[in-house]
């Protein structure tokens, strides 16, 4: 009976080492199969982006702008000069994208001695693209002085030239202060400085004015020297008011009085360099006529104190009392100055 127990124990044991090796045979099998079906996914897997990269590659090549982009953002982290590349190709197609890109990339790119520039040339195309006066005008900058871009006289000068057309009066002072640093009166220098002064910068009016009584890029014009000068004296600009009255003086009888009223207002306005030629006129004026001068002066100088005055109201009115020959300009610059016709 014993030996009969101890049979039945042995074939128990026999089945579970049995079941236990199935069980970790199956288990291997399912291991196996497992990591083989992974290594094909990840051949397929790199085949896959292998031939997606190709494919970008030859596209970009051909000018698909989204390529190009797709190009540039993959290889930012692994090659930046490569990521640029693509980036400068968008760019040609005049991509915002690419834009905002390369100011980012060139600001922390180490290894280009010029990348803060350049950094500085794609902002200013950037705020360019979105009209942004301010950076349009910085552009133009960058092109005249080839910074962050190759240097190109004729892009620059054509970027600031449309500004200025378009009244913008920051592009017009640098035109005016650009070519007459190319060449003193040059005659396109002396036109921007106008086009300011038809736009009533009273700084403009000054240089106009002091342009026409020397001859400085246009024929010397005393008239027109006055008219400017005495219109920046409208706008309260005390070295406007001076340079009316230093004008006006000795022309005529008419002129000598209306050069003290000036004198008397660029002093009124607290312009000291303005004293000591009142002074000088006070003693070559009549004196019975120096009293009803000073009487008008004094009332102008109030009424001016008071508000703005109306464009040509105090030339006008000088005018009136003091019958002089005097100059006013057409409403259309073109008209004055026709050297721009588009």
């Amino acid at each position: 009976m014993y030996w009969f127990l101890f049979l039945g124990g042995s074939v128990i044991c026999l089945i579970v080492f049995i079941m236990h090796f199935q069980a970790v045979e199956k288990k291997r099998v399912l291991t196996a199969n497992k990591r083989r079906r992974f290594d094909n996914q990840s051949t397929m897997v790199e085949f896959d982006s292998d031939t997606d990269r190709k494919d970008k590659i030859e596209r970009a090549i051909k000018g698909n702008l989204t390529a190009q982009l797709a190009l540039g953002a993959d290889l930012e982290l692994v090659d930046q000069n490569g990521s640029i590349k693509w980036y400068l190709k968008a760019a040609e197609q005049r991509s915002q994208q690419a834009y905002y890109a390369l100011v980012r990339l060139y600001d922390n790119n180490y290894d280009d001695h010029d990348a803060k520039e350049k950094s500085g040339y794609w902002d200013a195309v950037l705020g360019d693209s979105k009209g942004d006066v301010v950076s349009s005008l910085s552009l133009g900058k960058m092109y005249l002085e080839g910074k962050g871009c190759e240097k190109s006289i004729e892009t620059g000068t054509k970027i600031i030239t449309t500004l200025a057309l378009n009244n913008d009066l920051s592009a017009q002072w640098f035109l005016a202060q650009w070519y007459q640093k190319l060449e003193n009166g040059h005659p396109e220098g002396f036109y921007w400085m106008l086009r300011a002064a038809y736009q009533d910068d009273p700084k403009a009016m000054v240089t106009v004015s002091s342009c026409y009584y020397h001859g400085i890029g246009t024929p010397q014009n005393i008239y027109k020297a006055i008219y400017w000068s005495e219109r920046g004296g409208e706008l309260k600009s005390p070295e406007a008011q001076l340079r009316s009255s230093q004008y006006n003086q000795n022309i005529s009888s008419s002129h000598n009085a209306v050069a003290y009223v000036w004198a008397y207002l660029a002093v009124a306005n607290g312009y000291e360099e303005a004293h000591s030629f009142r002074n000088e006129l006070e003693q070559i004026l009549p004196l019975e006529n120096l009293l009803t001068i000073q009487n008008v002066a004094r009332k102008l100088h109030g009424l001016m104190d008071e508000k703005p005055v109306k464009k040509h109201s105090v030339i006008r009115l000088l005018n009136k009392f003091y019958v002089r020959e005097h100059y006013l300009p057409p409403e259309d610059i073109n008209e004055e100055c026709n050297m721009y016709t588009d």
